[in-house]
């Protein structure tokens, strides 16, 4: 029997230590999320997302932490979570307090064509109440969430302090922790008038949980497709998804690429009852906010504690005092002038933190933008064995751009393929994004291999995409796109092309395959031809160039004009014999010295390649 218990504990132990060992291979990444509605309501509405971003992501292992207001800022102060999604005004008080950063911002769910990047506040109170205006409710019972919630208390306290409100004296105000709780405590009577953030009525009225006939909303804005729900005070910027400062960076891109590539119609995204996320957005009118109210990280701001600076300097004070007495005949007019002018320096400087903050924080967004963008591109060395020689110049006119490239090999077909979006910056960047999606779903999902259906194809997606066949859609974005298709085993290249061209190079001679003449997307203007295949048959040293116009439409030159197509040929003649990369130098070179002191006018992008 002793024996037999020997083997039982010891196969025990083997076993424990090998689950250890099992387990320990997957990290556990906590994200903490703002239980506004409740912890359950919480669960159920952020648990698909860490079951996405596990899936997406499957070497870390993502766990929900649902905190309410309190209990959120001392569970990032102790660093017990790695990542939060909290309101937008808590990532302002978090962000200065712990340095926590944001890298892609809630995009609401709401109906077709209603760009839902933003919310409101609501001020509301019962349907039959006399209460109609902001001024009416001094002396009145107010219920709000929590005196830390932005879209349940600080929006409004911004509203009622520009009409001359102050909630502590002109008012009695209760606290409930919950959107809900404050709806129905002013239906129940517990109070004259709540406020809450939008959308809450509507949601609750679809869940039936309310009527909305019972309500009336205070101080109401006009409502349009582009915001549709009922709101009173001015808009600000959705929640924010941010990493702590010692989160590791690798894993916060890699999270903020699966939040952007999140598919609308994800459970993940059904569940959290939102359209998915975008790059992170301009919190600047949030930082109004707090410095108008001089709350959070300005509470402080122009204060100038006389008595302190007493205490600590008297002596010197004193010994100056008695100095400046001495001396008070010669100098008074010279005081008087260095006062003046320290008056203007603490302005200036009081100016400039401003804009030096509002820059710093604008140009971290685009940064990690760029991270983004440059994530998505790939690898050259994607077409190895297939292509024996090939460069890509790809160069944004600002951080991010609009031109965007894919090269990438399918059993024996390589696919090379070139995008000049609408814009630049981070809307071209973010253009660039859905002509990705659109274009991976033509060849991965679709089977796509035809270089004039790929055209189609991404037409397609980008318009559903962008909802640019609603009646009340405003968006009239598209892009240019140029598609070559090698095929190993008959050497054959089909390329068709959205007003991008090929131009190509054999014996010597200088040839141009033109595009059809037509864009993708593009609300406004349709193709109104097919596009057309051109096949040709791949001999030795031929070389093959695909650019968008931000290469052609360089300004230079003496007269003063347009680089165009044909002295590109020249150039591109001329360093023929060389390898691609030299050509690459070479051509980047020529440009530059063409163009000398003038600005470049657009992103450009070029790649040059010769097929095995």
């Amino acid at each position: 029997m002793l024996l037999f218990l020997k083997r039982v504990f010891s196969a025990i132990f083997l076993i424990s230590m090998l689950m250890t060992t099992v387990y320990a291979e997957v990290k556990t990444v906590k994200i903490g999320v703002l239980a506004h509605r409740g912890e359950d309501v919480a669960r159920t509405m952020w648990q698909p997302t860490m079951e996405y971003l596990t899936q997406t992501i499957p070497e870390y292992n993502f766990e929900l932490v649902p905190l309410d207001f309190k209990k959120l800022y001392r569970a990032v102060g102790a660093k017990q979570v790695d990542f939060v999604v909290v309101n937008t005004g808590q990532y302002i008080e978090l962000e200065a307090s712990y340095g926590i950063s944001r890298i892609a911002t809630l995009t609401n769910r709401g109906p077709e064509g209603c760009l839902c990047n933003r919310f409101g506040g609501v001020f509301l109170t019962k349907a039959a109440s006399p209460i109609n205006t902001l001024s009416d409710m001094k002396g009145k019972t107010l219920l709000s969430v929590d005196n830390s919630s932005f879209g349940g208390w600080l929006m409004q306290l911004r509203e009622m302090k520009a009409v001359g409100i102050d909630p502590e004296s002109d008012m009695q105000v209760k606290t409930l922790g919950d959107h809900e709780k404050v709806v129905l405590g002013v239906l129940h009577g517990e109070g004259d008038v709540g406020v809450i953030r939008s959308d809450i009525l509507e949601r609750m009225a679809s869940e039936g949980k309310i009527n909305l006939s019972d309500i009336k909303v205070i101080n109401k804005q006009v409502t349009t497709g582009k915001f549709p729900y009922q709101y009173s005070t001015r808009l600000y910027p959705e929640w924010p998804f941010s990493k702590l400062s010692d989160t590791d960076d690798h894993l916060a891109q890699l999270v903020a690429v699966a939040l952007l590539e999140m598919p609308e119609n994800s459970e993940a995204a059904k569940a959290a009852k939102i359209r998915g996320w975008s790059v992170p957005a301009d919190y600047n009118p949030v930082h109004e906010l707090y410095r108008e109210l001089k709350i959070g990280p300005y509470k402080d701001l122009g204060k100038f504690n006389l008595i302190d600076v007493l205490k600590k300097y008297w002596i010197v004070l004193v010994l100056a005092l008695a100095f400046m007495v001495h001396l008070l005949g010669s100098l008074r007019h010279a005081r008087k002038q260095q006062q003046e002018l320290q008056k203007e320096k603490a302005a200036l400087d009081e100016a400039h933190a401003k804009l030096d903050h509002a820059n710093s924080l604008v140009m971290e967004s685009i940064g990690y933008a760029r991270k983004i963008q440059e994530a998505s591109l790939p690898d050259k060395h994607a077409l190895d064995g297939a292509i024996a020689d090939i460069f890509v110049c790809w160069e944004p006119l600002h951080v991010v751009g609009g031109d965007y490239f894919w090269i990438e090999k399918i059993g024996k077909q390589c696919f090379i393929v070139v995008i000049d979006c609408t814009g630049h910056g981070v809307p071209g960047a973010f253009m660039t994004m859905v002509a990705s999606a659109a274009l991976h779903r033509a060849i991965h999902d679709l089977k796509i291999s035809d270089p004039s259906e790929l055209l189609v194809a991404i037409d397609e997606r980008v318009r559903t995409k962008l909802r640019q066949d609603y009646p009340e859609s405003t968006s009239d974005d598209g892009l240019d796109c140029a598609i070559c298709v090698y095929d190993m085993e008959s050497r054959m290249l089909t390329y068709a092309g959205a007003n991008l061209p090929l131009i190509y190079v054999e014996n010597g001679t200088l040839n141009e395959l033109k595009p059809t003449r037509a864009s993708l997307g593009y609300r406004s203007i349709r193709p109104k031809k097919p596009f057309e295949n051109y096949t040709i048959c791949v001999t030795e040293g031929m070389s093959f160039y695909m650019l968008t116009d931000g290469i052609s439409d360089h300004m230079g030159g003496s007269p003063r004009r347009l680089l165009g197509r044909k002295r590109l040929g020249d150039i591109i003649l001329q360093n023929q014999k060389l390898s691609m990369n030299e050509q690459m130098k070479h051509i980047e070179a020529q440009l530059e010295a063409y163009r000398g002191d003038e600005p470049r006018r657009d992103d450009m992008t070029l790649i040059g390649f010769r097929p095995i």
